[in-house]
Order: structure tokens, then sequence, then C-alpha cells
């Protein structure tokens, strides 16, 4: 797979293998799981991820195919790791170890083609990363079985973002200091072609995404396919239920 990490030791990619008892003892009741706070696209094929833990917190990357990385967070609790980028989005799973113990961050990790990744939550909206854009953008689109449907995106740090579905006001909806939004829709949406447009004051974005129930996994707990509107994720949550990510295409190609 070509994991590295960085802040510490070359990361080692071992097949299956059980993580290595941390070097300190916890040093309170509750640890905060690592965060993934950006995501870069390197020269040569390699995506860069960045986040945040514990100073010296030794943070574990692992792929449901067994592959597993290590990498040291440093003095100021920034981790790096550095893969290839992938031929189609590839689910990893991020936690801190703690006393052996795997301290799991909320939902899973999707890195894509293009060198952007996407925090994925179960019966929440994926919060994407990545190169921030000029202008308000929806990047991606989460529903599940019954239509329930979040969308998040990006705007400017601090605004205040509106939201139209097929021509009708839906919900408003504050970013953080990153700029990013995730709005939950009061109503499921029906399985077909919607119309969907963003407002921060007079700057607007749009975008068409393609609702459709997803079709029993097999092989995997999730599958990756590329549509016309960006890549499509259906995954199995935690819970056990099913999800479909739409990440969704900005600037035209594949996200």
């Amino acid at each position: 797979m070509g994991l590295a990490g960085c802040h510490g030791k070359s990361a080692t990619v071992v097949p299956g293998a059980s993580p290595a008892p941390a070097e300190r003892p916890s040093e309170a009741a509750y640890r905060a799981p690592p965060v993934l706070t950006s995501a870069t696209l390197l020269a040569g094929g390699r995506v860069r991820l960045t986040g945040l833990a514990g100073a010296g917190d030794r943070v574990r990357l692992a792929s449901p195919a067994g592959a597993v990385a290590y990498a040291s967070a440093g003095a100021s609790g920034v981790w790096t790791f550095v893969l290839a980028a992938p031929a189609a989005p590839r689910l990893f799973g991020l936690a801190m170890i703690d006393n052996g113990r795997p301290i799991q961050s909320e939902g899973y990790v999707a890195v894509t083609p293009r060198g952007a990744a996407a925090r994925r939550r179960a019966g929440a909206g994926a919060l994407v990363l990545g190169d921030p854009h000029a202008g308000p953008a929806i990047l991606a689109v989460d529903f599940d079985s019954k239509g329930g449907t979040v969308v998040s995106g990006r705007a400017a740090p601090h605004a205040v973002v509106d939201l139209w579905v097929d021509g009708a006001r839906r919900g408003r909806a504050p970013t953080d200091a990153q700029g990013s939004f995730s709005m939950p829709l009061d109503e499921p949406l029906v399985f077909t072609d919607h119309q969907l447009e963003i407002a921060e004051g007079a700057r607007r974005a749009d975008a068409h995404p393609r609702l459709a129930p997803a079709e029993a996994l097999t092989g995997g707990p999730y599958r990756a396919t590329s549509t016309p509107e960006g890549w499509r994720i259906d995954w199995t949550t935690p819970g056990g239920g099913m999800q479909t990510t739409l990440l969704l295409a900005q600037n035209g190609g594949a996200a």
C-alpha cells in the first residue's frame, strides 16, 4: 500500500499485525482520539494526511484489507502519513494506541485519487478536506436507505449558508472556523436526480447529485464507484446500517 509515517520512525505496514503497547501510561481517564485536519496531493502520485493528537501519541492508520501503519505525534501533537494516491477511493480507520488499547476516531477516512480526503461519519455528513476553494462549494451528499440526507460543503469561515433543494429553501447553517458546514434535511429525499444550491451572501454554488438506493455489498465493507457527479461510496456503518457518501467533483473530473 506504500504507507509511510513522519514525525518519528517510518511507518511499517504489517498486514494483520496487532498494535504494540503504548510507550507511556495514559495521562487521564479520557483520551481524545486523533483528528485528521488536512490532505494534500504531493508530487509522484502521493497523498499526505496530517492531523492532531496528544504529544507523543502513537497513531494508527488501518485499511479493511488488514494493512496497518503507525506514526508518532510530535511535541505539538501533529502527526503525518504519506501514502500512494489510490486509483479509486480507499477507506481507513484512524486510531490512537493507548496502553495497547485503540481509541478509534469517529467514522472512517476516505482518500481519493486527486488527494482529497473525507472524514465520513455514520448518520452525519462527510467533512471533505483538501485545498480550499475560492468560493462556496457543495462537496458531499450523504444519504441512507430511507432517503435521509445531509448536505456538506465549504464557504467563508464563520459565515451563514442557505440551502435550496429543487427550488425550495430547505435549511440554513453556520460554517466553522475552516469554512465547513454540514446541513441535515428535515425531510427525506426521494431517489432521483436533484438540484442543490447554496448561497453565502451574494455568492452561490450548485450541484446536481443523483440519489439511488445502494445495492447489497459483496466482497468488503464498502464499494467505490465513479459517476458523472463524482465518487459514490456505499459503506457499512459501525452499527451495521448502509450509508452512501457522494463526494462531488469540483471544476470537472472525479473528486
